[in-house]
């Protein structure tokens, strides 16, 4: 076999591991986005070290901020008096059953 078809054979399976990789980087991306971490920095992480990026992005709490702003945006408002996450046209507190006033 000449040496330039061997380069050429190596250079293709190169590219289909790349390409397996630039997929694969994902998995941990999404997981990681859906607990308010970067979705891109998660991304590369998973894209160079897939193997331990995946039991990391599960492993890893949500962050409770990027959650709440989310979830504001959603229709939610946290209770003034118990801190529960409520719907935002709530009149009482189906937690603590207190009046809410706006």
């Amino acid at each position: 076999m000449p040496f330039g078809l061997l380069l050429i054979m190596v250079e293709a399976e190169l590219i289909q591991v790349l390409q397996l990789a630039v997929i694969i980087g994902i998995i941990p991306a999404f997981i990681a986005r859906n607990k308010g971490k970067s979705f891109f920095l998660w991304w590369f992480y998973g894209f160079m070290i897939f193997i331990v990026a995946l039991p990391h992005s599960l492993w890893i709490k949500p962050a409770h901020q990027k959650v709440e702003q989310e979830q504001n945006s959603e229709g939610t408002k946290k209770c003034f008096y118990c801190t529960e996450l409520i719907k935002q046209e709530a009149k009482v507190c189906q937690y603590c059953g207190k009046l809410l006033h706006d």
